[in-house]
């Protein structure tokens, strides 16, 4: 072998672990943890989230959001903090929020809507659903936990994305954390499932009047305002409207897609993707 032919396939070898180590950093979760307010932060694996509150006696989480994050939140937590998880705050049964419970529970109660039950019992089998423990602890309508002289709330919300949801309120940090059927700039999830879109109005209507709140930390998307659900409703609203416009005009499913373009909310997060699904899902509210 010359030289000069070792040395380029050295230089291809080094080319080819560069590219190597470039896809696994690529592939490589964002997380971080950030200070809402208080004694409050948000956790962040990819553009998932979850919050947490810590008092004097432990920490009151909400989803754990998957095993490998749970895992690596709670070591975050104990070099942080030095105090444990005492309760887990399950936002809905969806395995993209409530998976990885487990790794808390040797510490942690696991608290859930009553209908987390059914909704998991439905889904046995389903291997997505594997890393999904069911809450130890339900309510039906609201529940206050107490810890280290501090409060949170879990409200139950009306049936939307799905019947299970809950609102979770931190009243002395004048918060709320509430997953996937409340957004803050940003379109709803594709056709708006688990309901109409009648339903999710409705569900965060309830929650505007319900809770006495200032700042939205979601389980998607940037942290907000009231305000920020209040143009999200208004967006559902306007939909509905012009959608049955549209229905009313003779327009098919696939015409509305292409003219009802809800422009003023062009510059919110996923509104290219999701806009055309958001119409299907009020089209289907509203012709079913």
């Amino acid at each position: 072998m010359s030289i000069k032919y070792a040395l380029l396939l050295l230089a291809a070898c080094v080319a080819g672990l560069g590219l190597s180590f470039t896809a696994t950093a690529q592939q490589a979760p964002s997380r971080s943890v950030e200070h809402i307010t208080g004694d409050l932060y948000r956790a962040t694996n990819n553009n998932h989230h979850t919050a947490f509150l810590v008092t004097s006696e432990g920490i009151i989480m909400t989803d754990p959001i998957g095993v490998d994050f749970a895992n690596w939140l709670k070591e975050e937590l104990a070099t942080r903090f030095d105090v444990p998880v005492r309760y887990v705050l399950y936002s809905h049964y969806h395995d993209d929020h409530a998976s990885g419970g487990a790794v808390f529970s040797d510490t942690a109660e696991l608290v859930g809507h009553e209908n987390m039950i059914p909704n998991l019992e439905a889904e046995a089998g389903n291997p997505i659903f594997a890393n999904v423990v069911p809450p130890t602890l339900t309510y039906s309508d609201q529940l206050t936990i107490e810890l280290g002289g501090r409060i949170v709330e879990i409200i139950h919300s009306l049936p939307s994305h799905s019947d299970d949801s809950s609102i979770i309120y931190f009243p002395e940090e004048r918060t709320v954390f509430a997953v996937d059927f409340v957004n803050v700039r940003r379109v709803p999830f594709q056709d708006l499932p688990g309901g109409t879109v009648q339903d999710w109005i409705d569900a965060n209507s309830e929650l505007q009047t319900r809770v006495d709140y200032d700042i939205m930390a979601g389980g998607h998307g940037a942290i907000g305002t009231k305000a920020d659900v209040d143009d999200s409703m208004r967006y559902m609203e306007e939909l509905l409207v012009a959608v049955a416009e549209g229905i009313e005009a003779g327009q098919s499913l696939e015409e509305l897609q292409e003219s009802v373009l809800m422009e003023d909310y062009s510059d919110w997060g996923q509104y290219e993707a999701w806009r055309p699904g958001n119409v299907e899902g009020a089209y289907r509210s509203l012709t079913n």
